[in-house]
């Protein structure tokens, strides 16, 4: 899309919503449910039939399921939290890590991609080439980035490309597959967010020569009587702390029946359809409303930390700054929503075995005894 045509679509909804959203739990949640209520009852069965297979089904999907809730419908829920879920403990040592049964398919690098911006930086188109990652990861699964394994889990399911990395290249084809499945939720739900695809560098200042990590080393407060927090969490937190299912149902719900953002509002949905395209929406927001052209006031986070910088001197974002990031935020998880359904759409049409899940929900027997949700 051209830089004048998101920038006004992005504009004429700014400002007309109070609602917070972004990418914890809740955030990826939301994305997946907003994609469940896009699928047809058969649709849902294959992708579901894909992710049966996950090695860590009973001991991290299906983990503290609610009661009402079927185990078909929160196997797709916590499909997109799975690659957060797998993170290791900060005290876990490195040995343990590479032989433990759920740490070891963490991929730190995989969530992300680093384009860089500066100070005074007007320009917003993608630059052509991302960051190179410091320090250079020694495990070469993980020299790799955001819309890299995007891509490949895409390919890996569409049955157009063979798992490569470790472990994974361990497992059947059954269990990549879902693995990859888990993927594919994700890292849509995290391409969307723009301080995944950003690092603000500053080569005068020693702790941004490589990069803020996407705001994960700067400090600011939302308003003068908030505590200090990194820019990075600002955005993931903004949806809530909480993942309870209702609140997935009602936000997702709400978010979907808002006529605003309603597919024929979103004009980057029809013009925008690769992992490429969905990182430059996500780094022109960036530039602008994030960073604001690098004019963003911040504290470097590690002097919050250290006590070095009093809270009440981090810097406070502007209600502006705070109302704006709401409704981009908003859009987003929309956005990655309808992307996603769209995907799995394509996918389960062209998977023989997924098409046989759905041949044989379809059977009456078995569409008697379903108490699924209806396709809309």
């Amino acid at each position: 899309m051209r830089r004048s045509q998101f920038i006004t679509s992005l504009c004429l909804i700014l400002f007309c919503s109070t609602s917070v959203f972004a990418w914890n739990d809740l955030g990826h949640m939301t994305i997946a449910r907003i994609a469940y209520d896009q699928l047809t009852d058969g649709e849902r069965a294959g992708v579901i039939s894909i992710l049966r297979h996950h090695p860590h089904l009973h001991d991290v999907i299906l983990k503290d399921r609610p009661s009402q809730v079927t185990a078909s419908e929160w196997i797709f829920l916590r499909a997109a939290t799975w690659p957060d879920h797998i993170r290791p403990p900060r005290e876990q040592t490195r040995a343990p890590i590479s032989s433990h049964s759920i740490y070891r398919y963490h991929h730190p690098h995989w969530h992300y991609v680093n384009y860089r911006i500066r100070p005074g930086q007007l320009d917003t188109e993608l630059p052509a080439q991302p960051m190179p990652q410091f320090p250079k990861p020694s495990n070469p699964s993980e020299q790799t980035n955001l819309i890299d394994q995007l891509d490949q889990s895409y390919l890996i399911l569409r049955g157009k490309a063979q798992e490569t990395s470790h472990p994974e290249i361990e497992l059947t084809q059954h269990e990549i597959r879902a693995i990859r499945m888990c993927w594919l939720f994700h890292l849509i739900g995290d391409i969307h967010q723009p301080l995944h695809v950003v690092a603000f560098v500053d080569p005068q200042l020693p702790f941004l020569k490589h990069g803020d990590e996407g705001g994960n080393k700067l400090g600011i407060r939302i308003n003068h009587a908030s505590k200090p927090r990194k820019l990075h969490t600002v955005w993931d937190d903004m949806l809530g702390t909480h993942s309870r299912y209702q609140d997935v149902v009602n936000l997702s719900e709400r978010l979907s029946h808002d006529p605003r953002l309603s597919v024929s509002r979103l004009p980057e949905y029809a013009q925008n359809r690769l992992s490429t395209e969905f990182a430059e929406e996500s780094y022109q927001i960036a530039v602008e409303a994030i960073y604001m052209n690098g004019r963003l006031p911040y504290t470097p986070w590690s002097k919050v930390e250290s006590h070095e910088v009093a809270p009440e001197s981090v810097p406070a974002v502007s209600p502006q700054w705070i109302s704006q990031a709401h409704t981009i935020a908003e859009r987003r998880v929309v956005l990655a929503g309808y992307r996603l359904a769209a995907r799995l759409k394509y996918l389960i049409a062209h998977d023989p075995a997924s098409r046989e899940s759905i041949r044989e929900y379809e059977m009456p027997a078995y569409r008697s005894s379903y108490r699924g949700r209806t396709f809309r």
